[in-house]
Protein backbone atom coordinates (compact mmCIF):
# COMPACT_ATOMS: atom_id res chain seq x y z
CA UNK A 1 0.00 0.00 0.00
CA UNK A 2 2.76 2.20 0.36
CA UNK A 3 4.77 1.76 -2.71
CA UNK A 4 0.94 2.25 -4.53
CA UNK A 5 0.51 5.80 -2.87
CA UNK A 6 3.68 6.70 -3.15
CA UNK A 7 3.56 6.07 -7.25
CA UNK A 8 0.38 7.79 -7.33
CA UNK A 9 2.03 10.85 -5.33
CA UNK A 10 4.73 10.74 -8.45
CA UNK A 11 2.40 11.11 -11.26
CA UNK A 12 0.63 13.93 -9.40
CA UNK A 13 3.29 15.82 -9.52
CA UNK A 14 4.39 14.82 -13.01
CA UNK A 15 1.05 15.77 -14.50
CA UNK A 16 1.76 19.26 -12.43
CA UNK A 17 5.00 19.56 -13.70
CA UNK A 18 3.61 19.22 -16.94
CA UNK A 19 0.44 21.95 -16.90
CA UNK A 20 2.59 24.16 -15.51
CA UNK A 21 5.74 23.74 -18.23
CA UNK A 22 2.89 23.96 -20.72
CA UNK A 23 1.26 27.04 -19.08
CA UNK A 24 4.49 29.07 -19.64
CA UNK A 25 4.54 28.07 -23.18
CA UNK A 26 1.60 29.38 -23.43
CA UNK A 27 2.63 32.84 -21.81
CA UNK A 28 5.73 33.01 -23.83
CA UNK A 29 4.00 32.45 -27.24
CA UNK A 30 0.49 34.59 -26.78
CA UNK A 31 2.92 36.95 -25.22
CA UNK A 32 2.06 40.90 -26.82
CA UNK A 33 5.94 42.01 -26.11
CA UNK A 34 8.42 42.01 -29.47
CA UNK A 35 10.98 39.49 -29.72
CA UNK A 36 13.47 41.98 -28.44
CA UNK A 37 12.24 42.37 -25.21
CA UNK A 38 11.73 37.84 -25.19
CA UNK A 39 15.47 37.58 -25.70
CA UNK A 40 15.98 40.49 -22.40
CA UNK A 41 14.10 38.36 -20.55
CA UNK A 42 15.58 35.45 -21.13
CA UNK A 43 19.06 37.04 -20.69
CA UNK A 44 20.51 35.85 -24.13
CA UNK A 45 21.38 37.53 -27.66
CA UNK A 46 19.89 36.51 -31.23
CA UNK A 47 23.06 35.24 -32.24
CA UNK A 48 22.66 32.17 -29.18
CA UNK A 49 19.01 31.88 -29.88
CA UNK A 50 19.91 31.84 -33.14
CA UNK A 51 22.59 28.83 -32.73
CA UNK A 52 20.63 26.73 -29.83
CA UNK A 53 17.58 26.65 -32.49
CA UNK A 54 19.52 25.55 -35.30
CA UNK A 55 21.69 22.86 -33.52
CA UNK A 56 18.37 21.44 -32.33
CA UNK A 57 17.56 18.32 -34.60
CA UNK A 58 14.05 18.82 -34.21
CA UNK A 59 13.94 22.29 -35.42
CA UNK A 60 15.99 21.07 -38.47
CA UNK A 61 13.51 18.09 -38.84
CA UNK A 62 10.91 20.84 -39.61
CA UNK A 63 12.80 23.37 -41.69
CA UNK A 64 13.76 20.23 -43.71
CA UNK A 65 9.68 19.51 -44.69
CA UNK A 66 9.84 23.24 -45.34
CA UNK A 67 12.61 23.35 -47.36
CA UNK A 68 11.16 20.01 -49.21
CA UNK A 69 7.48 21.77 -49.68
CA UNK A 70 9.09 25.36 -51.04
CA UNK A 71 11.48 23.34 -53.83
CA UNK A 72 8.76 20.82 -54.76
CA UNK A 73 6.54 23.88 -56.14
CA UNK A 74 6.28 24.72 -59.86
CA UNK A 75 7.25 27.89 -60.96
CA UNK A 76 7.85 30.13 -63.97
CA UNK A 77 9.17 33.45 -64.99
CA UNK A 78 7.82 35.34 -67.72
CA UNK A 79 8.43 39.04 -69.28
CA UNK A 80 6.92 41.57 -72.05
CA UNK A 81 8.77 40.65 -74.97
CA UNK A 82 11.76 38.08 -73.53
CA UNK A 83 12.68 36.06 -75.85
CA UNK A 84 13.79 32.58 -75.96
CA UNK A 85 17.08 32.42 -75.13
CA UNK A 86 16.82 35.25 -72.69
CA UNK A 87 14.05 33.13 -71.22
CA UNK A 88 16.40 30.18 -70.77
CA UNK A 89 19.03 31.49 -69.71
CA UNK A 90 17.27 33.30 -66.34
CA UNK A 91 15.44 30.38 -65.92
CA UNK A 92 18.99 28.09 -65.48
CA UNK A 93 19.88 30.80 -63.05
CA UNK A 94 17.12 30.66 -61.15
CA UNK A 95 16.88 27.00 -61.38
CA UNK A 96 21.03 26.91 -59.65
CA UNK A 97 20.34 29.42 -56.77
CA UNK A 98 16.78 28.61 -55.58
CA UNK A 99 18.40 26.21 -53.18
CA UNK A 100 20.31 28.78 -51.73
CA UNK A 101 17.86 31.73 -51.52
CA UNK A 102 15.24 28.88 -49.76
CA UNK A 103 17.90 28.67 -47.08
CA UNK A 104 18.12 32.26 -46.67
CA UNK A 105 14.43 32.31 -46.25
CA UNK A 106 14.10 29.67 -43.57
CA UNK A 107 16.98 31.76 -41.91
CA UNK A 108 15.01 35.00 -42.30
CA UNK A 109 12.15 33.08 -40.49
CA UNK A 110 14.38 32.52 -37.91
CA UNK A 111 16.29 34.85 -36.88
CA UNK A 112 14.03 37.71 -38.44
CA UNK A 113 15.95 39.21 -41.31
CA UNK A 114 18.44 37.30 -43.41
CA UNK A 115 21.15 38.02 -45.87
CA UNK A 116 22.84 37.01 -48.96
CA UNK A 117 25.72 38.27 -51.11
CA UNK A 118 25.57 38.38 -54.80
CA UNK A 119 28.51 37.62 -56.92
CA UNK A 120 28.40 38.50 -60.35
CA UNK A 121 30.69 36.81 -63.41
CA UNK A 122 32.27 38.36 -66.19
CA UNK A 123 30.48 39.67 -69.38
CA UNK A 124 29.84 36.46 -71.86
CA UNK A 125 30.48 36.94 -75.47
CA UNK A 126 27.24 38.04 -76.09
CA UNK A 127 27.55 40.95 -72.85
CA UNK A 128 25.44 38.82 -70.69
CA UNK A 129 26.36 39.18 -67.03
CA UNK A 130 25.59 36.62 -64.70
CA UNK A 131 25.02 35.35 -61.29
CA UNK A 132 28.41 33.63 -60.34
CA UNK A 133 27.60 32.70 -56.76
CA UNK A 134 25.06 33.74 -53.77
CA UNK A 135 26.64 33.73 -50.38
CA UNK A 136 24.61 33.05 -47.34
CA UNK A 137 25.71 35.63 -44.32
CA UNK A 138 23.97 33.32 -42.59
CA UNK A 139 27.17 33.01 -39.69
CA UNK A 140 27.87 36.22 -39.72
CA UNK A 141 24.02 37.88 -39.17
CA UNK A 142 25.13 39.87 -36.09
CA UNK A 143 27.51 42.18 -37.57
CA UNK A 144 24.67 43.29 -40.31
CA UNK A 145 22.53 46.09 -38.58
CA UNK A 146 19.06 46.51 -39.91
CA UNK A 147 17.85 50.31 -40.02
CA UNK A 148 14.17 52.06 -39.73
CA UNK A 149 14.55 53.27 -42.89
CA UNK A 150 14.94 49.78 -44.25
CA UNK A 151 18.86 50.59 -45.01
CA UNK A 152 21.70 47.33 -43.95
CA UNK A 153 24.31 48.82 -41.97
CA UNK A 154 27.81 47.05 -41.93
CA UNK A 155 30.08 49.10 -39.81
CA UNK A 156 27.96 51.67 -39.75
CA UNK A 157 27.93 52.14 -43.64
CA UNK A 158 24.83 51.80 -45.94
CA UNK A 159 24.93 48.61 -47.81
CA UNK A 160 23.91 48.35 -51.81
CA UNK A 161 21.00 46.44 -51.03
CA UNK A 162 19.49 46.79 -54.61
CA UNK A 163 22.19 44.95 -56.89
CA UNK A 164 24.54 43.74 -53.94
CA UNK A 165 22.94 42.23 -51.35
CA UNK A 166 19.30 40.57 -50.50
CA UNK A 167 18.19 42.16 -47.39
CA UNK A 168 14.89 39.53 -46.43
CA UNK A 169 13.07 41.25 -43.70
CA UNK A 170 9.86 38.92 -41.53
CA UNK A 171 7.38 41.57 -40.55
CA UNK A 172 9.61 44.42 -39.51
CA UNK A 173 8.08 47.55 -37.66
CA UNK A 174 9.63 50.99 -36.75
CA UNK A 175 10.96 49.47 -33.11
CA UNK A 176 11.84 46.27 -33.99
CA UNK A 177 13.91 46.92 -37.66
CA UNK A 178 14.98 43.23 -37.50
CA UNK A 179 12.23 41.57 -37.69
CA UNK A 180 10.06 39.22 -35.78
CA UNK A 181 12.91 36.65 -34.95
CA UNK A 182 10.49 32.74 -34.43
CA UNK A 183 13.69 31.30 -32.79
CA UNK A 184 13.28 33.74 -29.89
CA UNK A 185 9.37 31.84 -28.96
CA UNK A 186 11.21 28.44 -29.85
CA UNK A 187 14.30 28.68 -27.54
CA UNK A 188 12.11 27.71 -24.28
CA UNK A 189 11.09 24.60 -25.84
CA UNK A 190 14.37 23.90 -27.36
CA UNK A 191 15.61 24.44 -24.23
CA UNK A 192 13.44 21.89 -22.34
CA UNK A 193 14.76 19.22 -25.24
CA UNK A 194 18.02 20.01 -24.44
CA UNK A 195 17.92 19.92 -20.33
CA UNK A 196 15.64 17.46 -20.55
CA UNK A 197 17.70 14.83 -22.00
CA UNK A 198 20.50 15.63 -19.41
CA UNK A 199 17.98 14.67 -16.99
CA UNK A 200 16.67 12.03 -18.11
CA UNK A 201 20.57 10.68 -18.38
CA UNK A 202 20.97 10.92 -14.83
CA UNK A 203 17.79 9.58 -13.88
CA UNK A 204 18.38 6.54 -15.87
CA UNK A 205 22.25 6.45 -14.55
CA UNK A 206 20.58 6.61 -10.78
CA UNK A 207 17.76 4.76 -11.13
CA UNK A 208 17.75 2.32 -13.64
CA UNK A 209 19.44 -0.86 -11.98
CA UNK A 210 17.73 -1.98 -8.88
CA UNK A 211 19.42 -2.38 -5.18
CA UNK A 212 20.17 -5.33 -3.66
CA UNK A 213 20.33 -4.42 -0.02
CA UNK A 214 20.82 -7.73 2.49
CA UNK A 215 20.60 -7.89 5.87
CA UNK A 216 23.06 -10.01 7.94
CA UNK A 217 23.27 -10.97 11.57
CA UNK A 218 26.72 -10.75 11.99
CA UNK A 219 28.38 -7.41 13.62
CA UNK A 220 31.52 -8.00 11.77
CA UNK A 221 32.94 -5.35 9.36
CA UNK A 222 34.74 -8.17 7.93
CA UNK A 223 31.72 -10.13 7.64
CA UNK A 224 29.59 -7.58 6.23
CA UNK A 225 32.29 -6.91 3.66
CA UNK A 226 32.53 -10.70 2.44
CA UNK A 227 28.88 -10.63 1.97
CA UNK A 228 29.00 -7.84 0.02
CA UNK A 229 31.40 -9.49 -2.38
CA UNK A 230 29.35 -12.34 -2.20
CA UNK A 231 26.42 -10.19 -3.39
CA UNK A 232 28.15 -8.49 -6.46
CA UNK A 233 28.91 -12.21 -7.27
CA UNK A 234 25.46 -12.75 -7.50
CA UNK A 235 24.64 -9.52 -9.81
CA UNK A 236 27.35 -10.66 -12.35
CA UNK A 237 25.58 -14.31 -12.60
CA UNK A 238 25.78 -16.99 -10.77
CA UNK A 239 24.40 -18.46 -7.29
CA UNK A 240 25.28 -18.22 -3.63
CA UNK A 241 23.79 -19.17 0.08
CA UNK A 242 23.08 -17.69 3.04
CA UNK A 243 21.98 -18.80 6.35
CA UNK A 244 18.57 -18.51 7.89
CA UNK A 245 18.95 -15.84 9.51
CA UNK A 246 20.18 -13.44 6.74
CA UNK A 247 18.00 -11.81 3.49
CA UNK A 248 18.04 -10.06 0.34
CA UNK A 249 15.96 -7.61 -1.07
CA UNK A 250 15.51 -5.87 -4.22
CA UNK A 251 14.83 -2.31 -4.50
CA UNK A 252 13.39 -0.75 -7.58
CA UNK A 253 12.07 2.61 -8.28
CA UNK A 254 8.95 2.86 -8.76
CA UNK A 255 8.85 5.81 -11.48
CA UNK A 256 9.47 5.07 -15.03
CA UNK A 257 10.55 8.07 -16.33
CA UNK A 258 7.85 8.70 -18.75
CA UNK A 259 7.60 12.29 -17.48
CA UNK A 260 10.60 13.15 -19.79
CA UNK A 261 8.67 11.63 -22.66
CA UNK A 262 5.77 14.04 -22.06
CA UNK A 263 8.26 16.83 -21.45
CA UNK A 264 9.68 16.38 -25.15
CA UNK A 265 6.42 15.71 -26.61
CA UNK A 266 5.12 18.78 -25.40
CA UNK A 267 8.36 20.54 -27.04
CA UNK A 268 8.54 18.76 -30.38
CA UNK A 269 4.46 19.78 -30.35
CA UNK A 270 5.35 23.70 -29.93
CA UNK A 271 8.01 23.33 -32.24
CA UNK A 272 5.79 21.80 -35.00
CA UNK A 273 3.42 24.25 -33.97
CA UNK A 274 4.86 27.27 -34.54
CA UNK A 275 7.29 26.52 -38.06
CA UNK A 276 4.63 23.85 -39.70
CA UNK A 277 1.35 24.45 -38.03
CA UNK A 278 0.40 21.41 -37.10
CA UNK A 279 1.98 18.73 -34.69
CA UNK A 280 3.10 15.75 -36.77
CA UNK A 281 0.94 12.29 -36.00
CA UNK A 282 4.27 10.23 -34.40
CA UNK A 283 4.04 13.16 -31.38
CA UNK A 284 0.28 13.11 -30.82
CA UNK A 285 -0.93 11.37 -27.90
CA UNK A 286 -4.97 11.70 -29.24
CA UNK A 287 -6.51 13.82 -31.54
CA UNK A 288 -9.58 13.40 -34.19
CA UNK A 289 -9.28 13.73 -38.18
CA UNK A 290 -11.19 17.00 -38.38
CA UNK A 291 -8.98 18.30 -36.54
CA UNK A 292 -6.26 17.16 -38.36
CA UNK A 293 -7.77 17.92 -41.77
CA UNK A 294 -8.15 21.41 -39.96
CA UNK A 295 -4.25 21.52 -39.07
CA UNK A 296 -3.88 20.01 -43.06
CA UNK A 297 -5.25 23.00 -44.05
CA UNK A 298 -3.61 25.69 -41.65
CA UNK A 299 -0.01 24.24 -42.71
CA UNK A 300 -0.87 24.31 -46.53
CA UNK A 301 -1.60 28.48 -45.53
CA UNK A 302 1.85 28.02 -43.30
CA UNK A 303 3.67 26.78 -46.06
CA UNK A 304 2.38 29.52 -48.53
CA UNK A 305 3.93 32.19 -46.33
CA UNK A 306 7.26 30.98 -46.73
CA UNK A 307 6.48 30.80 -50.63
CA UNK A 308 6.13 34.46 -50.38
CA UNK A 309 9.00 35.38 -49.17
CA UNK A 310 10.70 32.97 -51.32
CA UNK A 311 9.19 34.68 -54.12
CA UNK A 312 10.11 37.75 -53.05
CA UNK A 313 13.84 36.41 -52.94
CA UNK A 314 13.74 35.08 -56.59
CA UNK A 315 12.37 38.46 -57.89
CA UNK A 316 15.15 40.47 -56.42
CA UNK A 317 17.69 38.08 -58.18
CA UNK A 318 15.87 38.60 -60.72
CA UNK A 319 15.64 42.62 -60.73
CA UNK A 320 19.68 43.09 -60.13
CA UNK A 321 20.01 41.04 -63.07
CA UNK A 322 17.90 42.68 -64.70
CA UNK A 323 19.66 46.25 -63.72
CA UNK A 324 23.19 45.13 -63.73
CA UNK A 325 22.31 44.27 -67.72
CA UNK A 326 21.22 47.24 -68.28
CA UNK A 327 23.66 49.22 -66.90
CA UNK A 328 27.06 47.36 -67.65
CA UNK A 329 25.51 44.08 -69.73
CA UNK A 330 23.52 43.05 -72.46
CA UNK A 331 19.65 44.45 -72.49
CA UNK A 332 17.72 41.95 -71.70
CA UNK A 333 14.34 41.68 -74.54
CA UNK A 334 11.64 41.82 -71.45
CA UNK A 335 11.49 46.47 -71.68
CA UNK A 336 9.37 46.15 -68.74
CA UNK A 337 11.31 43.59 -66.50
CA UNK A 338 11.58 40.08 -65.98
CA UNK A 339 8.70 38.52 -63.30
CA UNK A 340 8.75 35.35 -60.97
CA UNK A 341 5.90 33.08 -59.49
CA UNK A 342 5.20 30.03 -58.46
CA UNK A 343 2.11 27.85 -60.48
CA UNK A 344 -0.53 28.10 -58.30
CA UNK A 345 -3.45 24.99 -58.72
CA UNK A 346 -6.81 26.03 -59.11
CA UNK A 347 -9.28 24.71 -56.37
CA UNK A 348 -12.32 23.29 -57.56
CA UNK A 349 -15.75 25.18 -56.28
CA UNK A 350 -17.74 22.43 -55.64
CA UNK A 351 -21.41 24.76 -55.08
CA UNK A 352 -20.66 26.13 -58.91
CA UNK A 353 -19.52 23.35 -60.56
CA UNK A 354 -23.05 21.38 -58.69
CA UNK A 355 -24.76 24.48 -59.42
CA UNK A 356 -23.73 24.63 -63.57
CA UNK A 357 -24.38 20.69 -63.39
CA UNK A 358 -28.07 21.36 -62.79
CA UNK A 359 -28.35 24.17 -65.88
CA UNK A 360 -26.68 21.65 -68.00
CA UNK A 361 -28.86 18.90 -67.62
CA UNK A 362 -31.81 21.33 -68.35
CA UNK A 363 -30.65 21.79 -71.71
CA UNK A 364 -31.12 25.23 -72.00
CA UNK A 365 -27.21 26.45 -72.63
CA UNK A 366 -24.05 25.31 -72.90
CA UNK A 367 -20.84 26.36 -71.47
CA UNK A 368 -18.61 29.19 -73.28
CA UNK A 369 -15.27 28.90 -74.23
CA UNK A 370 -14.46 32.51 -72.32
CA UNK A 371 -16.54 30.53 -69.19
CA UNK A 372 -13.72 27.84 -69.50
CA UNK A 373 -11.23 30.69 -69.60
CA UNK A 374 -12.19 33.61 -66.65
CA UNK A 375 -14.04 31.31 -64.06
CA UNK A 376 -12.34 28.03 -64.40
CA UNK A 377 -8.91 29.28 -64.81
CA UNK A 378 -8.26 26.99 -67.53
CA UNK A 379 -5.44 28.42 -70.14
CA UNK A 380 -6.46 28.72 -73.47
CA UNK A 381 -3.68 26.32 -74.26
CA UNK A 382 -4.23 23.53 -71.99
CA UNK A 383 -8.46 22.92 -73.33
CA UNK A 384 -10.13 22.20 -77.23
CA UNK A 385 -14.30 23.22 -77.18
CA UNK A 386 -15.85 20.19 -78.86
CA UNK A 387 -18.78 21.62 -81.73
CA UNK A 388 -21.24 22.43 -78.41
CA UNK A 389 -23.75 23.66 -80.46
CA UNK A 390 -24.43 20.69 -82.57
CA UNK A 391 -24.39 18.58 -79.52
CA UNK A 392 -26.46 20.88 -77.25
CA UNK A 393 -29.05 21.07 -79.85
CA UNK A 394 -28.88 16.71 -80.02
CA UNK A 395 -28.85 16.08 -76.24
CA UNK A 396 -32.18 18.82 -76.06
CA UNK A 397 -33.73 17.25 -78.97
CA UNK A 398 -33.26 13.76 -76.90
CA UNK A 399 -34.57 14.91 -73.94
CA UNK A 400 -37.43 17.10 -74.71
CA UNK A 401 -38.15 13.90 -77.41
CA UNK A 402 -37.83 11.45 -73.98
CA UNK A 403 -39.90 13.80 -72.07
CA UNK A 404 -42.71 14.27 -75.02
CA UNK A 405 -42.59 10.28 -75.13
CA UNK A 406 -43.03 10.08 -71.57
CA UNK A 407 -46.02 12.29 -71.59
CA UNK A 408 -47.80 10.66 -74.14
CA UNK A 409 -46.94 7.19 -72.71
CA UNK A 410 -48.56 8.54 -69.28
CA UNK A 411 -51.56 9.51 -71.55
CA UNK A 412 -52.19 6.38 -73.47
CA UNK A 413 -51.82 4.66 -70.31
CA UNK A 414 -54.93 7.08 -68.56
CA UNK A 415 -56.54 6.79 -71.68
CA UNK A 416 -56.51 2.86 -71.65
CA UNK A 417 -57.40 2.94 -67.73
CA UNK A 418 -59.85 4.98 -67.58
CA UNK A 419 -61.93 5.16 -71.14
CA UNK A 420 -61.71 1.23 -71.70
CA UNK A 421 -60.95 -0.67 -68.79
CA UNK A 422 -62.57 0.94 -66.44
CA UNK A 423 -66.05 0.14 -67.86
CA UNK A 424 -65.50 -3.44 -68.12
CA UNK A 425 -64.48 -3.39 -64.36
CA UNK A 426 -67.56 -1.50 -63.07
CA UNK A 427 -69.63 -3.90 -64.86
CA UNK A 428 -68.04 -6.95 -63.72
CA UNK A 429 -67.79 -5.90 -59.56
CA UNK A 430 -71.79 -4.72 -59.91
CA UNK A 431 -72.59 -8.39 -61.27
CA UNK A 432 -70.56 -9.84 -59.30
CA UNK A 433 -72.37 -7.68 -55.44
CA UNK A 434 -75.88 -9.03 -57.19
CA UNK A 435 -74.94 -12.90 -56.98
CA UNK A 436 -75.03 -15.05 -53.89
CA UNK A 437 -73.45 -18.36 -55.37
CA UNK A 438 -70.60 -18.55 -58.13
CA UNK A 439 -72.59 -20.51 -60.34
CA UNK A 440 -75.48 -17.08 -60.38
CA UNK A 441 -72.19 -15.54 -61.01
CA UNK A 442 -70.80 -17.59 -64.03
CA UNK A 443 -74.33 -17.34 -65.13
CA UNK A 444 -74.40 -13.44 -65.43
CA UNK A 445 -70.83 -13.19 -66.72
CA UNK A 446 -71.32 -15.28 -69.69
CA UNK A 447 -74.45 -13.03 -70.44
CA UNK A 448 -72.57 -9.44 -69.63
CA UNK A 449 -72.11 -7.17 -72.51
CA UNK A 450 -68.49 -5.23 -72.43
CA UNK A 451 -68.45 -4.18 -76.20
CA UNK A 452 -69.83 -0.51 -75.32
CA UNK A 453 -66.26 0.64 -74.36
CA UNK A 454 -64.44 -1.43 -77.72
CA UNK A 455 -66.32 1.19 -79.43
CA UNK A 456 -64.54 3.96 -78.16
CA UNK A 457 -61.31 1.73 -78.88
CA UNK A 458 -62.45 1.22 -82.27
CA UNK A 459 -63.32 5.30 -83.08
CA UNK A 460 -59.65 6.52 -81.61
CA UNK A 461 -57.69 3.53 -83.63
CA UNK A 462 -59.52 4.65 -86.40
CA UNK A 463 -59.02 8.41 -85.58
CA UNK A 464 -55.42 7.71 -85.01
CA UNK A 465 -54.51 5.83 -88.38
CA UNK A 466 -56.25 8.87 -90.22
CA UNK A 467 -54.07 11.16 -88.65
CA UNK A 468 -50.82 9.14 -89.63
CA UNK A 469 -52.02 8.82 -92.71
CA UNK A 470 -52.56 12.87 -93.13
CA UNK A 471 -49.19 13.15 -91.34
CA UNK A 472 -47.74 11.10 -94.07
CA UNK A 473 -49.01 12.31 -97.01
CA UNK A 474 -47.81 15.60 -96.09
CA UNK A 475 -44.14 14.75 -95.65
CA UNK A 476 -44.89 13.18 -99.16
CA UNK A 477 -46.01 16.05 -100.62
CA UNK A 478 -42.83 18.45 -98.95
Amino acid sequence: MFFKSKKEKINIKAQTLIADTERTFNDIMQSGEGTDKMLLRLGISRQQAIEAVLADDEIESCREDLRAAMLSQNWRIYGDGLNEDDHDRLWRTVRRWLPVLAEVVLIAKLNGYGVAHYEYTEKSDDGFVDIKKIHNRQGSLDKFKPKTNGELHWDDKPLNTQVQFLFLVNRPIDTQPAGEMSAARLYPAVAIRKQGFVYAAQFITRYAQPYLIAKNESNSDDEHRSFVQRLFGLINGGAMSVSREDEIQMLQNSADGSAFKRLENLANARIQKMLLGKVKTSDLESGSRAAQETEDKIRGERIDGYLQMLTQAVQHLLDAIYVVNMAWGKDLSAKNGVWFEFNQEEQIDKNRAERDQIYLNSGVFAITKDYVRDILGFDEQHFVMLEQSKNHDKTSAKKLSAQFSSNLNHAESTFVEEVIMKPKIDAILFALNECESYAEFESKLSGLDLSQSDNVLISRLVVDGVNAWILGDNDNAA
